[in-house]
């Protein structure tokens, strides 16, 4: 399936992959292809949103429709193109000026700025009008560049956490990463506390991350080390303990949820973390990564 989207940035209306498209329908991923050839083919053989393992950019989006096809598809991205031009006929008569979207940047607009009456009867304009009127839409247009530069500046704060990094660190006020089982009875302890525990989620859920892999990743490689790692495993099956079973494993559920990683992929994905530990640690011995898919592959049969 396609989708027809606006970028918030270019307004620029487009035709994407469904698949592209955030279950919010608010942001959608771009790939980073210079070449337009490549960017239409990805678009047409819907490829994942990622390359080489890294997922694409997020843009902001204002969703249109979706449909089954992609000339469907671009059929509704002419329809409202030509829609866009009879509802907006100041983009033809003065063209430096960005047309404001419905919905968006007018309604803060409407109480701070009113167009005079002559301009509903352009034919009768006297100069002083025009002058009022191109004054009022320099006005408009300033006022909209303020709202974009405050924009950018709320959603640069809010996601320059949310790339996937291996170096991001809790706050100095918990004590992490668990090393040892004291370690980890000694936090299992703390977080009875309903303040400790909030405190935990709170810094846990800073990590950053795109998909559920990333985000479990980053919260797991900061709770524990690889060598306490191999001592658990999800249901304590051997001689290991039962990861399941720790107060510690709400937490990460809910600073994962805070992520909008479901209960379903954040166990997953801690299950495949703790059955790769063996792998991490020997690769790491060794120096490299070199025999690390064979010891994954041993590591995760053990376990099952």
């Amino acid at each position: 399936m396609y989708t027809v989207i606006i970028l918030h940035d270019s307004e620029e209306v487009l035709v994407v992959p469904s698949n592209w498209v955030s279950s919010e329908k608010t942001h959608c991923y771009w790939p980073p292809f210079k070449s337009t050839e490549k960017c239409m083919e990805a678009i047409q053989n819907k490829l994942n949103p990622e390359t080489e393992g890294k997922p694409w950019e997020k843009l902001c989006i204002i969703f249109l429709g979706q449909y089954d096809t992609f000339e469907m598809a671009k059929e509704g991205q002419k329809q409202y193109k030509e829609q866009e031009e009879q509802s907006n006929p100041l983009d033809t008569v003065l063209p430096g000026i960005k047309r404001l979207r419905s919905g968006s940047t007018q309604g803060m607009l409407n109480n701070q700025l009113l167009l005079p009456a002559s301009l509903a009867s352009t034919s009768r304009m006297s100069a002083d009008d025009k002058v009022e009127i191109l004054q009022v839409l320099r006005d408009i247009k300033s006022k909209i560049q303020q709202n974009s530069t405050m924009l950018k500046k709320l959603l640069k704060d809010n996601t320059v956490s949310e790339a996937p990094s291996s170096t991001c660190v809790p706050s100095k006020n918990l004590n992490l990463p668990l090393r040892t089982l004291e370690d980890v009875s000694r936090t299992e302890m703390e977080l009875n506390n309903a303040t400790t525990r909030k405190k935990y989620v709170k810094q846990l859920s800073r990590l950053g991350g795109f998909v559920p892999k990333d985000v479990i990743k980053n919260i797991m490689q900061q709770v524990l080390t690889d060598d306490l790692a191999t001592q658990f495993n999800w249901l304590g099956r051997g001689d290991k303990k039962p990861f399941s079973k720790l107060i510690l494993t709400d937490v990460i559920r809910d600073a994962a949820l805070n992520r909008n990683v479901n209960r379903g992929d954040c166990e997953t994905e801690m299950k495949k973390y703790l059955s790769y530990a063996a792998g991490r640690k020997k690769s790491k011995e060794q120096g490299g990564p070199g025999h690390e898919f064979l010891n994954i592959i041993s590591t995760s049969m053990m376990d099952n």
